[in-house]
């Protein structure tokens, strides 16, 4: 988009700038001049002033290198500006091609860096792009120490996605105060604030430049014009601002007063501002008290605004945001939003965190403490009393910080319960995290109907004390649901709304816990009313049930203490997540599935120990990776070491139907995972995240170019055999979380990509199109195998990427029924094969059997959508037979060995078909190369044929004759690497073609 009318009012704007200031201009570059003149690049040819695509006028800055993967930099020295003296402006447009950036593509723009090499290890500066660090999309200016991001000065709200233009303005003033401008389409006629920050680290001004990392797929993609960088001394104009942008309180248990200091420069005349608190602040309107209302400055210095914190009940961190605005006189506003974060103390540094007091079976009770002190504690002789009864810690009894502690009462209270759940005996090491003791008073138990907890320090004063009844949640008692407290209870609660029945498997250890997700609002995480109890914080355990309308997705930074997802559940991850998910996947039979963790960090030997797989042969247990070095299955055994990669796909069978668990983090990142071709092209790989994401979109983006062909392989338990879906015809299909898939590499070393932004939510069904369909279906002795044709407007009969998909080649089978290409057939067999609607009912397709000499075959057909009248017949062309597969199935006997095409066709018409010769079409007849000595021809029926070849020089080269009916493969002497016509003469007429001899 050319922005004419804003250029020149911003240039008239910068021309009275320089009339009014001191004022140096380092760079002005449009590269309407074709040349790229004053810059230094890191490779020369790497960039070039180019007509293609400019961004404005008629030429950019454009990286100008394809199909190779690598960086690149571009930098021009600004050794004029001064930092120290003089407010400087870096302005430029930039923009991407058709690809999100990620952690292998990815660009910053140097605004300041201490030498040329921007990509050095020991570059110094200030860079703002994205990816710069991790792999997060999210424009930031950064500060950078030896070639590395030290510290994100602004993260904007910007998420870079593909074939995005924008228009960037950074400044920064002599007092090290940073801003950040955003035109969304680019120019600077609509320049929007995307925030500030104060930073002084750096006052060098060598270089200005962009660096560029990219695969072969992107590079070339990136444009920048319209470069601007210059340096003004500071304006005369009055200027107020907040001296910095946050600070930090810690509440106490009295109120207190903090102070925010506000400063005036450059003053000519009286200036009031007014102070307000800004309505995104989190705290209650009890929780502080601002005292100054406004500011009246007299002259130059600084004053402060007076805010009284107030100790409150609640456990909350919050945030008052304050804003200042000039209401009086005349004056530049710098910092005008500052945020004061308060810190809560209210935590208790011990709390009664869960207990079961009614056993259903057994008078297995106990009561569990949890310390949040921050540190290790000593809590010997310290008392918990229950019931009439009082248990005493053991002398130098050291309780770790975060950790939980469970005391097992009643005359079978014998052990603990750990983080991971387990049951562990063990009651003298009381130092390590999560111990446990015995009250050995056998007669000793809760109440199981109603009493009250207490815990005491040693001094006998109460930290926290419990009362309960059956009325606080009815489904504990009896039927062994512990009783947890919840994240929003307060020091010393009892009323039923702070406590709840465990939300993570059912029981011990409890947790201070978060909520269950319901959804009964909105997607958002942060919002309370999706939660039963209110949103969880650092502490808390969340249950993400299944069968809901709305799931959550996570936005901002999260830390959760641990988290369960139901299957059929889904969680999409927008930013990092602290803490473990389990993730729960039921399989239904005990039959094998292709499953991937929807969790990152789960390892080999943890998910042995949580699921119980069936055994094989010897030590083999049921999980293992694909291998396509011909060794194929990677079968695992109980002492298997070793984590499991995010994107790794793994063929599982348990030994009984039940739920597969993985347990990790949740994935907020793209991920990149390897692929090769080996001794073959197959991988196995799996949706890494918690969340569906959507096949045409996975090959869309990064994958575009990685694969042999736009197709995966999918296992289906039911129908024991591997379902083909392809980017054509099947771009709507939900790949869903857990689930793992076969690709085929297009590289020898290549990587896909799964990326956030291709995450979603969806339900568990799937609609299919109303185009025309048929599946042939054979079925022997030795299994069963089918085939399908879809009939899709705008196909050809030959190879169509993402409509054609070849049969999964991966694993070889002894009984398999497909077809082959109508026209330019290479002898390729096809799971599904997509041909032109208009031409529906004059399709001839050669159908691949591969079978044993004497199997006993059914052949039966399924059909949706096809026109009115169409009919299907099976041609056998060694008995010239056609059968109506429409009306009937068919049982043929093998009378030899099949491998490949020749012998059956498929005919779709709305004509009857018997046993009349058959019609001979030249243009189904295909020749390719089938070894470097032979030469296959396909779809040709004849009793006497020749075949000639040439060279491109017209020299005949080698001349055979034969006979065929359907395929033949015919030798060759051995040619150059060339092309060839080849002319086939037979008695309905000739063909040529062209071919290619490797």
């Amino acid at each position: 988009m050319r922005h004419t009318y804003a250029t020149k009012i911003y240039l008239l704007a910068i021309g009275l700038f320089t009339s009014l200031c001191s004022y140096s201009q380092e760079i002005n570059d449009t590269f309407e001049d074709g040349n790229i003149t004053g810059w230094t690049e890191g490779t020369v040819g790497h960039w070039i002033s180019s007509t293609d695509s400019p961004i404005t006028g008629s030429n950019s800055l454009k990286h100008n290198v394809s199909s190779t993967t690598g960086n690149s930099y571009i930098s021009q020295s600004i050794s004029g500006l001064d930092l120290a003296a003089q407010d400087v402006t870096w302005q430029f447009n930039i923009k991407n091609g058709a690809w999100d950036p990620s952690s292998a593509n990815k660009f910053w723009v140097y605004l300041t860096a201490n030498e040329s090499d921007l990509g050095s290890a020991t570059v110094d500066g200030y860079a703002i792009g994205v990816n710069l660090s991790g792999s997060t999309d999210a424009l930031t200016l950064w500060k950078v120490t030896n070639g590395a991001a030290e510290t994100a000065l602004i993260t904007t709200s910007i998420n870079w996605n593909s074939s995005q233009l924008r228009g960037i303005r950074v400044t920064r003033s002599t007092a090290g105060n940073w801003e950040i401008f955003a035109d969304a389409d680019g120019g600077f006629d609509n320049l929007v604030s995307q925030g500030t920050a104060n930073n002084t680290d750096y006052t060098f001004k060598d270089f200005f430049g962009v660096y560029f990392k990219y695969t072969s797929t992107r590079a070339g993609f990136l444009w920048l014009d319209d470069i601007l960088v210059q340096g003004a001394a500071p304006s005369p104009n009055p200027a107020v601002t907040f001296d910095s942008a946050t600070s930090n309180e810690t509440e106490t248990d009295s109120n207190f007063n903090t102070t925010i200091p506000v400063t005036l420069s450059n003053f000519a005349a009286n200036v009031t501002v007014s102070v307000t608190v800004n309505g995104s602040s989190t705290a209650e309107g009890g929780d502080y008290t601002l005292n100054t209302n406004s500011l009246n400055f007299t002259s130059n210095g600084t004053q402060n605004i007076s805010i009284d914190i107030n100790d409150d009940a609640d456990m909350d961190n919050e945030t008052v945001v304050l804003d200042i605005a000039v209401t009086s006189g005349t004056a530049d506003l710098g910092i005008s939003t500052h945020t004061i974060t308060i810190e809560d103390d209210d935590l208790p540094e011990v709390r009664i965190s869960e207990f079961m007091y009614n056993s259903p079976s057994t008078d297995d009770e106990w009561i569990e403490i949890f310390n949040e002190s921050g540190g290790t504690l000593d809590i010997s002789n310290w008392t918990l009393e229950y019931n009439g009864n009082t248990f005493t810690f053991p002398a130098t009894t050291n309780f770790s910080n975060g950790s939980y502690f469970t005391i097992a009462v009643g005359s079978n209270g014998d052990g603990t319960y750990n983080n991971d759940n387990s049951f562990t005996p063990d009651f003298n090491n009381l130092s390590v995290a999560n111990s446990a003791v015995k009250d050995t008073n056998s007669t000793n138990k809760l109440g199981n109907t109603s009493g009250t907890i207490t815990l005491k320090n040693s001094s006998g004063v109460t930290v926290d004390v419990v009362t309960y009844d059956d009325g606080h949640v009815s489904s504990t008692d009896g039927n062994g649901t512990t009783y947890e407290i919840v994240a929003t209870a307060t020091d010393n609660a009892s009323t039923s709304s702070n406590w709840q029945a465990s939300v993570i498997n059912g029981g011990s250890p409890g947790r201070i816990s978060g909520s269950t997700w319901t959804g009964a609002t909105s997607n958002s995480w942060t919002t309370a009313s999706n939660w039963t109890v209110g949103v969880p914080v650092a502490t808390s355990d969340v249950s993400i049930p299944s069968g809901l309308t709305n799931y959550p997705v996570i936005s901002a930074n999260t830390t959760i203490n641990a988290g369960v997802i139901a299957s059929g559940a889904t969680v999409i991850a927008n930013a990092t997540v602290t803490g473990n998910f389990t993730y729960n996947r039921s399989l239904s039979t005990s039959n094998w599935y292709l499953v991937s963790p929807p969790v990152s960090g789960d390892t080999f030997q943890a998910v042995i120990q949580r699921n119980t797989f069936a055994t094989g042969t010897g030590s083999n247990i049921g999980i293992a990776p694909y291998k396509n070095d011909g060794t194929a299955w990677d079968y695992k055994t109980n002492s298997t070491t070793g984590t499991i990669t995010s994107g790794q796909g793994l063929s599982v069978k348990l030994a009984s139907s039940g739920t597969l668990s993985f347990s990790g983090s949740l994935q907020s990142t793209n991920v990149t995972y390897p692929i090769t071709q080996a001794t073959n092209n197959f991988n196995l790989v799996g949706n890494p995240f918690a969340a569906f994401i959507n096949l045409g979109t996975f090959f869309a983006g990064n994958n575009a170019g990685q694969l042999s062909e736009q197709t995966i392989w999918m296992w289906n338990q039911a129908t024991n055999s591997y379902e083909t879906k392809m980017s054509g015809t099947h771009a709507a299909f939900e790949i869903a979380p857990a689930q793992a898939f076969f690709v085929s590499a297009g590289a020898a070393s290549t990587n896909i990509s799964f990326t956030t932004a291709n995450q979603s939510h969806q339900s568990d069904s799937f609609q299919r199109n109303a185009r025309p369909e048929l599946t042939l279906v054979a079925t022997g002795t030795k299994g069963k195998s089918s085939t399908q044709l879809f009939f899709i407007d705008g196909v050809t009969t030959g190879f169509d990427n993402g409509y054609d998909g070849s049969v999964f080649g991966g694993l070889k089978s002894t009984f398999q029924i497909a077809t082959q290409l109508v026209t330019n057939n290479i002898g390729k067999d096809y799971a599904i094969q997509s041909l032109p609607l208009d031409n529906l009912n004059r399709q001839v397709v050669p159908v691949s059997l591969r079978a044993k000499n004497g199997e006993l075959i059914d052949l039966s057909i399924s059909s949706t959508n096809l026109p009115q009248g169409t009919k299907v017949y099976l041609e056998n062309r060694e008995t010239k037979e056609f059968v109506e597969l429409s009306e009937n199935a068919t049982q043929i006997k093998l009378t030899k060995d099949h491998e490949g095409i020749g012998q059956f066709y498929i005919h779709l018409s709305s004509k009857t078909l018997s046993t009349a010769p058959i019609t001979k079409d030249l243009h189904q007849i295909s020749i390719y190369q089938s070894s470097k000595n032979s030469l296959t021809i396909t779809g040709l029926q004849s009793n006497q044929a020749t075949m000639t070849m040439y060279n491109m020089l017209g020299k005949k080269v080698n001349t055979t004759s034969f006979s065929s009916n359907g395929v033949r493969e015919l030798s060759i002497p051995t040619l150059s690497s060339a092309i060839y016509m080849v002319v086939l003469e037979t008695a309905e007429g000739t063909v040529q073609r062209k071919i290619v001899i490797q």
